[in-house]
């Protein structure tokens, strides 16, 4: 959870190359988007009592993770 929680926090640019390109910190350190797979495959195993208060948890980084992004260049008109 800590590994989905931290990438999501990371700036909005830093998101998209990893998305596009990958990382190559991920070797060794892991992937969070495989992280946050593996996060759902533990909700749907544990009890449904437990499967909510995860589910709640996740859902404030996944709101974080699905913020739009704000525009670059706002002096164009």
């Amino acid at each position: 959870m800590r590994r989905w929680k931290d990438y999501v926090h990371q700036p909005k640019r830093d998101l998209w190359h990893d998305y596009k390109w990958g990382n190559v910190h991920w070797y060794c350190c892991g992937n969070p988007l495989d992280a946050r797979a593996l996060l759902d495959t533990a909700m749907k195993a544990i009890s449904p009592q437990s499967s909510r208060e995860l589910r709640k948890i996740i859902s404030r980084f996944d709101a974080v993770w699905n913020l739009p992004s704000p525009p670059y260049d706002t002096d164009r008109t």
